[in-house]
């Protein structure tokens, strides 16, 4: 092989593929990123489960809800 078609072999777009040098650049950090991958995953779920149990914890008995919205009609207040 010449140094000329090992040049293009490396430099030329075949597509949206990893060349196979780009594969043996990425190869010595693919378990790093993989338990830093583990890690936002694990903060991310645990942020959102703390968030989701905190709103189902808080208690809305001293609002008074109104029974209609100004200005919003229903089917059964037309039929009335």
């Amino acid at each position: 092989m010449s140094n000329n078609s090992r040049e293009k072999l490396y430099t030329t777009s075949k597509g949206y593929g990893f060349t196979p040098a780009l594969q043996r650049t990425r190869k010595p950090f693919q378990a790093r990123n993989l338990l830093t991958l583990g890690a936002l995953l694990t903060f991310v779920g645990g942020v959102y489960s703390y968030s989701i149990l905190a709103v189902k914890q808080d208690d809305f008995s001293d609002i008074e809800i109104p029974n209609q919205t100004p200005g919003v009609t229903t089917k059964l207040d037309d039929k009335q």
